[in-house]
């Protein structure tokens, strides 16, 4: 398999009914050439069964047996991740279509700028 270019940081916790909506504006990226990996961080509602729903190839989900904090939940996504960029979202944010795209075209073609959002 091979690496994407992008992968798309969701961690979560208790945010199920944002979800969906959180979910799907990546996957409808215009930018095809991503992973999404979702982080489960022990969420007691119902957002690991919304992750699980989900059967799009690009989505992988990683679930925390406990609530770990933001922080652990980020660091072992990073760890996880197989992209050669990283962007963030949270479970509560939606992106624009073509908000991968703009990003990737910006970060292909400044390549002394390390950070862009």
């Amino acid at each position: 398999m091979t690496a994407p270019a992008v992968t798309v940081l969701l961690p979560v916790f208790n945010g199920g009914r944002h979800l969906p909506e959180a979910v799907e504006s990546v996957l409808r990226q215009s930018f095809c050439d991503f992973e999404l990996l979702a982080s489960d961080d022990g969420s007691t509602d119902e957002a690991r069964r919304v992750l699980e729903g989900f059967s799009d190839p690009r989505l992988r989900v990683l679930a925390n047996e406990r609530n770990l904090g933001l922080v652990a939940t980020l660091n072992r996504g990073l760890a996880e991740a197989r992209g050669e960029w990283i962007a963030r979202q949270d479970a509560d944010d939606v992106s624009a279509p073509g908000r991968l795209a703009a990003q990737m075209s910006f970060a292909r073609g400044n390549p002394s700028v390390p950070l862009l959002g």
